[in-house]
């Protein structure tokens, strides 16, 4: 196996058609694409993180064979969060399935009539069907980011996508910003992940709309002597009911996209710590092209504008502005490219 594949995008037939599936923490998520990125037949169905693995590939498969059907379908590709070995298809740890430990992913082939089956991590799926159907077709070194709970990328380098040794390259979100930072479940301190995941955003949030209300709780009878009003307070404070636990990310973007300073201030905090790993990458990768995807990316304009702000004014001694967009798959991503994983992998097809 070479460290890094797909110098260029094969031709297999008229229409031939492929699986794809995107093993979630939450969800699972299964289609049918042909060869122009079009996803003809799909499946959504639940996890159950709790279940054995094999009770879930067991499941997985059971749902492919039903929208094969009476198909010709050439292959199957697998993409899951976590350390992935590629070559042989397992997956070694997975932040979303605790109770998956080394497990042989490919033997689902053994359930599936014999159909080839491809394994990546979801981050390197997601960049490879970007670059295939999506915002990179075309581009020739581009940084993919999937930004949810966790933060994960997928390297295209001389239109290759990039595995690096042992398959684990492009692991932007455990890369360190913070020396001596707050502390990572991969053991670690300071790593990104911590900083611009879903939950560090909910938190840099709460922790906004708590020094607000005291803020504004102090400066109340002062303020009312006065006879003025003073400082509103969030409207996210209605979004949520007033109970912090209700916040995600989802409220954060209604309430940005209405204009409330608060949820803009979470989210350009957010995209100047983001940005700054960005940077980095940049300045090792020189991509020509950046996508942000993800669920988190549904923050929309005013992240997009914040990670631009802080890569772009870094790099103007470089005489260059970096193009850097938001996902167009968005949640079809990940199965358009583990659907394609075949390709990485001529050989065995």
């Amino acid at each position: 196996m070479k460290n890094c594949f797909c110098e260029s995008l094969n031709s297999a037939g008229p229409m031939s058609l492929s699986l794809g599936a995107d093993i979630g923490g939450t969800n699972i998520k299964i289609g049918l694409v042909d060869e122009n990125g079009k996803i003809v037949a799909r499946k959504r169905l639940p996890t159950d993180s709790e279940a054995s693995p094999g009770a879930v590939l067991e499941k997985v498969a059971r749902t492919a064979l039903k929208l094969i059907d009476t198909r010709s379908v050439r292959s199957f590709g697998v993409g899951i969060a976590g350390l992935v070995d590629p070559k042989d298809g397992f997956v070694f740890t997975s932040p979303n399935l605790p109770t998956w430990d080394r497990v042989p992913v490919k033997d689902i082939r053994a359930r599936l009539t014999r159909l080839p089956v491809f394994v990546a991590n979801d981050a390197n799926a997601v960049a490879l069907g970007e670059w295939r159907f999506g915002a990179a077709r075309g581009c020739v070194n581009v940084l993919c980011l999937t930004l949810g709970t966790g933060v994960g990328s997928g390297i295209i380098a001389e239109n290759r996508l990039l595995l690096g040794k042992n398959g684990y390259a492009g692991e932007l979100g455990h890369t360190v910003i913070f020396r001596n930072g707050a502390p990572c479940p991969c053991g670690n301190r300071g790593c990104l992940e911590r900083y611009v995941g879903a939950q560090a955003i909910v938190d840099r949030c709460r922790r906004l709309l708590r020094i607000q209300k005291r803020r504004i709780a102090a400066t109340r009878n002062q303020l009312t002597l006065f006879g003025d009003k003073g400082e509103q307070l969030s409207s996210l404070f209605d979004l949520i009911n007033y109970d912090y636990r209700r916040l995600t990310t989802r409220e954060i973007g209604l309430a940005a996209r209405q204009g409330d300073k608060i949820a803009l201030q979470t989210i350009e905090e957010t995209g100047y710590l983001l940005g700054l790993g960005i940077y980095n990458a940049v300045m090792t990768l020189d991509p020509e092209l950046i996508i942000l995807g993800g669920g988190v990316s549904r923050l929309g304009a005013p992240l997009l504008r914040a990670v631009q702000q802080m890569v772009n004014r870094h790099l103007y001694g470089y005489n260059r502005q970096l193009k850097i967009v938001l996902s167009r798959l968005v949640d079809d991503a990940g199965i358009l490219g583990a659907s394609q994983l075949f390709q990485l992998y001529p050989e065995e097809y």
